[in-house]
C-alpha cells in the first residue's frame, strides 16, 4: 500500500509540474533583422523600418534629457511607446489652419505631422525639431535622409515593428 500510494504522489507531482509548463511567448522585436553596419562595424537595423527609426533617428536624436524622455509626447524611449505616441496618435500642438489630425498618419506622410515638425516651424514659435542635439549627433549631416527614410516607413503603412 505505501509503493502505491508514493506512485500516486509521484504521478501527482509530475502532472502537477507538467500542467505549470508556461506557454513559450515569442516576442516579436527579436525577429528583427540586423543586416546593416555603420562605418564602425556596428550592426544598423534597416533605416526604413520602426526598429532602424527607432534605432538611428529617435532615440539618438529625440530621446535626449528634457525632450521625448518620457517627459512629454511623443516618448521615444522604446520601439513600442515611440509606435504608441506617433501611429494614429492626436496632434497637441498644430499649424494656425489645423491641417494635421495624427502625428503619423499610415500611408500618407504629408498628412503626418511629424514630417512638418522635421522640416518647417508649424505654428512660427514652435520651432523645428529637434530643438537641441546631442554634440556628437549625426543628424544635421543625415537629415535628409532620416526625413526620407521616416516617410518610406509612413508612406508603407507606419507597420509596428512585428509586422
Amino acid at each position: 500500500m505505501t509503493m502505491k500510494y508514493t506512485l500516486l504522489i509521484l504521478a501527482a507531482c509530475l502532472l502537477f509540474v507538467w500542467s505549470c509548463e508556461k506557454d513559450t511567448f515569442e516576442n516579436p522585436y527579436d525577429l528583427v533583422d540586423d543586416t546593416l553596419q555603420d562605418s564602425t562595424g556596428q550592426e544598423l537595423l534597416e533605416p526604413t523600418s520602426l526598429a532602424g527609426l527607432h534605432q538611428q533617428l529617435f532615440r539618438p536624436t529625440c530621446a535626449n534629457s528634457g525632450c521625448h524622455d518620457g517627459t512629454f509626447e511623443p516618448d521615444f524611449r522604446t520601439i513600442e511607446s515611440t509606435y504608441n505616441t506617433l501611429v494614429n496618435h492626436p496632434v497637441i500642438k498644430n499649424d494656425p489652419e489645423n491641417s494635421f489630425t495624427y502625428r503619423v498618419v499610415p500611408g500618407n506622410a504629408e498628412s503626418s505631422q511629424i514630417i512638418a515638425r522635421l522640416t518647417y516651424d508649424i505654428d512660427g514659435n514652435s520651432g523645428v525639431m529637434p530643438l537641441a542635439l546631442e554634440p556628437d549627433s549625426d543628424y544635421p549631416e543625415n537629415k535628409e535622409s532620416y526625413i526620407n527614410n521616416l516617410r518610406t516607413w509612413i508612406n508603407a503603412g507606419a507597420p509596428n515593428a512585428d509586422n
